[in-house]
């Protein structure tokens, strides 16, 4: 076995930090053939999964469709920070560049069509996008981080008015850091700042908007403090729900609050609290060779960040890396064990529960992608890989890893996008540890 886990662990994480400096298996299953417990607390329904799921686990080659970028010599093939993907209806790919400040668009067969946004301030420009996605409207809106806005755009690229945004109590716009459309409105992950008894405190909280902007529900919070004497990078403090949430196609939103435990928070669509999925699952203790690996990583983010600063490795992983929401109503969660213990040649191995929250299988995909150093993005019935994306941000920042040299040039960026067909799973693989 060999990997490392998600980018989620990294990249979602300090893009979080920076802002302050700046068609799997069927839903139904067998309630014979599962071992687990449901209850009700307040109203909540809270599903307690075994260790081991209801069907063997099997693997799935992925079906490479196309690729864009790496060593192309097109210009529209050239890329800084791929930070999001989406597709519109027609099955056209949107690609959020937030080191290059636009949009490019590909046909679903991964022809350049044109190029969205520009970087600036006015009508249909933005700077340093924090995330991208489809409007109530069905215009295309861009998420800035500060000041906080929601640019959008027709789907042929035309400036449309910004999406309003919600207030602070005082009137004033709060950091946008990401967000989805979430039935009529928007759910978003907002944030502000204070400084106050020589520290920095930072908020962030989980909201619930409706087509105006305005603030519906506040579902999860956050407090961070920040030292300006001695500052202290620790990951179990900065890896709550601000990387871990999405809303699925059935309009239920799903969020890891915490670092450790194997915990999803399950929201309908009108903002109420429904679920809580758990599962037996033992922590990945990491090594020694591990936690440095870590260490490397978030250092070379840092560098250049912050006169002085120390970081703070935990010894154990987080369990849910990330979830992933499909449309046949399944959800998908990448585990620490299922991104450390992948086998060769894979993306992972990933635990998929079906619409009642019931461990259902384990499923590996087969295919080129490394769970640490690239992106993925889970899109209907397709997955795109977007490689090098941990050391385009380092390299970004001027930073280097390790032994490296700082400012080395990246390996050039590409796009992968496969298709998922339960139709190419190709054989069943023991992954129950």
């Amino acid at each position: 076995m060999s990997g490392t886990p998600s980018r989620n662990h990294v990249l979602f994480i300090l893009a979080v930090f920076f802002g302050l400096l700046f068609s799997g298996h069927t839903a139904s299953s067998q309630a014979g053939d599962w071992a687990g417990a449901v209850r009700m607390e307040d109203g909540v329904e809270i599903v307690s999964n075994p260790r081991t799921p209801i069907e063997d686990p099997f693997t799935i080659a992925l079906r490479e469709l196309w690729r864009v970028g790496g060593d192309s010599q097109a210009d529209e093939e050239f890329f800084g920070i791929i930070n999001q993907v989406v597709t519109d209806a027609d099955g056209n790919v949107y690609l959020l560049d937030q080191q290059l400040n636009e949009v490019r668009v590909f046909s679903p067969d991964g022809d350049y069509l044109h190029t969205i946004g520009r970087e600036g301030e006015g009508p249909g420009e933005f700077r340093a996008a924090a995330d991208m996605f489809f409007l109530p409207n069905g215009n295309l809106g861009v998420l800035q981080l500060a000041p906080g806005r929601i640019v959008a755009f027709t789907l042929a690229g035309e400036p449309a008015d910004d999406y309003p945004t919600p207030r602070t109590e005082g009137g004033e716009t709060p950091r946008l850091f990401n967000g989805q459309r979430w039935g009529d409105g928007l759910a978003l992950i907002i944030g502000h700042n204070e400084q106050r008894d020589g520290a920095l405190y930072v908020y962030r909280s989980l909201i619930k908007v409706d087509s105006d902007g305005v603030e519906l529900e506040r579902l999860l919070t956050s407090e961070r403090v920040l030292s300006f004497v001695d500052f202290l990078f620790d990951e179990t403090i900065w890896r709550t729900f601000d990387d871990r949430w999405k809303v699925g196609p059935s309009g239920d939103l799903y969020a890891v609050d915490g670092y450790l435990d194997y915990e999803i928070i399950v929201w309908d669509r009108q903002g109420n609290r429904k679920r809580v999925i758990t599962r037996d699952y033992d922590h990945w203790d990491r090594t020694k060779e591990e936690k440095q690996e870590m260490y490397d990583i978030f250092d070379a983010l840092l560098q250049n960040q912050l006169p002085e600063y120390s970081i703070n490795i935990s010894d154990y992983d987080s369990d849910v890396v990330d979830v992933h929401p499909r449309k046949d109503g399944s959800l998908w969660v990448l585990t620490s064990r299922g991104a450390w213990e992948r086998p060769e040649g894979s993306l992972g191995v990933f635990d998929v529960f079906d619409s009642d929250g019931r461990f259902l299988r384990k499923m590996t995909l087969m295919g080129e992608g490394h769970p640490l150093e690239d992106g993925y993005f889970f899109v209907g019935d397709r997955l795109f890989v977007v490689t090098d994306l941990l050391e385009a941000r380092i390299s970004s920042r001027g930073g280097r890893k390790g032994d490296g040299e700082a400012g080395e040039e990246p390996e050039p960026v590409s796009v992968i996008c496969y298709e998922i067909s339960s139709s190419d799973a190709i054989a069943q693989v023991d992954t129950a540890r």
